[in-house]
């Protein structure tokens, strides 16, 4: 797919464009996408989420965790 040209397909049936609700849907969706690229993961997610997220970093931060070498060593001892 040569993208240029498939811009320039674009380009140039919107600017045959006369619905006006069309061009809303294709505004709205440029700015959905934009939005979507500039999201970060941490601001979609809930409170409690975020809550939970923390207190694991505290917990590793005080050495509260168990290594992925231990649980891997014998995953049977987990289950």
């Amino acid at each position: 797919m040569d993208i240029q040209a498939e811009i320039s397909w674009i380009q140039s049936e919107l600017a045959k464009v006369t619905d006006k609700e069309l061009i809303i849907a294709f505004k709205n969706l440029l700015k959905y996408r934009a939005k979507q690229e500039k999201a970060d993961w941490w601001d979609e997610i809930s409170k409690t989420e975020k809550a939970e997220i923390e207190k694991g970093i505290k917990q590793a931060d005080r050495g509260e965790f168990i290594a992925h070498e231990e649980v891997m060593s014998n995953p049977k001892k987990w289950i």
